[in-house]
């Protein structure tokens, strides 16, 4: 019971730091929003990652992996998935975000050798028709108004560099088991990522505003490093598949605390909805959990 509080705990606070961005995103860059996010998140996640952390079996090939996992995600995932908040809308770009677990399932296939159950396909199904109601929906909760169907591409893409990363990830796992300090090595990793784009691109300096960025973005930097940890410690009480199945909610608690709080940004409309649960409910028969 308390794994599973941890884990809903924990999408309703990814949830909510997303809706924190939207409310600020259009007065800042994507590369601004995911630059000051891992920044606070640094802040949280190296002590609880250095506790944790056991010296005596930290390796360098595990450390390099992790920072491998880190350029893809946070660092590229991250570009992408506020770039796609900005033009889709927080919604439609959380929702068809969230259909990652089916590229990990595909990838699976193609590069470990896994099959897939007749159920799983039914998923893929699912998955790819509540994407496409999702989609629908785009013109009318998208930040811009002039939509574009190339913008979609967006947290599609950004889930794809997501399931890469969780690839390499779980490899340097299996080198040391020591998830905390593997997403903070990963959080160092795209801070240095995002330090070489500073360093050889002028437009993105002088797009640069630390002291602005920082107060309207800090708090959903914090709030993406709780929900780290609280996944974290929701894995030490329950299975892994309750956990996932739980996670999966969180484009629905970015649907309610949109109309709750961005009723002025956001149109969430009842096909938006049924296309997000739809959707939920095919990566829930993808992975396993049902």
């Amino acid at each position: 019971m308390l794994g599973a509080s941890l884990a809903l705990l924990a999408a309703a606070t990814s949830a909510l730091s997303v809706i924190l961005v939207r409310k600020h995103s259009a007065v800042s860059s994507a590369f601004n929003i995911s630059l000051i996010i891992s920044l606070s998140g640094m802040a949280v996640l190296w002590l609880p990652a250095f506790l944790l952390a056991d010296g005596e079996t930290i390796s360098l090939s595990s450390c390099l992996f992790f920072a491998v996992s880190g350029a893809l995600s946070p660092a590229l995932v991250r570009l992408l998935y506020y770039s796609g908040l900005k033009r889709i809308g927080a919604p439609v770009n959380a929702s068809l975000f969230s259909i990652y677990p089916l590229y990990s399932s595909l990838l699976g296939v193609l590069l470990l050798s896994e099959h897939l159950s007749p159920k799983n396909w039914v998923g893929i199904i699912i998955v790819i028709f509540g994407s496409i109601l999702v989609a629908a929906t785009s013109p009318k909760n998208g930040a811009n108004k002039v939509f574009s169907k190339k913008n979609l591409m967006l947290p599609l893409a950004g889930g794809v560099a997501l399931a890469g990363s969780s690839i390499i990830r779980k490899y340097a796992l299996n080198l040391y088991n020591a998830p905390a300090f593997g997403v903070a090595i990963a959080y160092a990793s795209s801070l240095f990522i995002y330090s070489l784009a500073l360093a050889t691109h002028a437009p993105t300096r002088k797009e640069l505003s630390i002291k602005k960025d920082f107060q309207l973005f800090w708090k959903a930097g914090v709030g993406q490093a709780i929900s780290w940890i609280l996944i974290f410690y929701a894995l030490s009480y329950e299975q892994v598949s309750t956990v996932t199945s739980l996670l999966v909610t969180e484009p629905l608690f970015v649907a309610v605390f949109a109309y709750l709080y961005l009723r002025k940004l956001e149109y969430v409309s009842p096909k938006l909805i049924f296309g997000t649960v739809l959707t939920a409910f095919g990566v829930a028969l993808i992975t396993g959990i049902i």
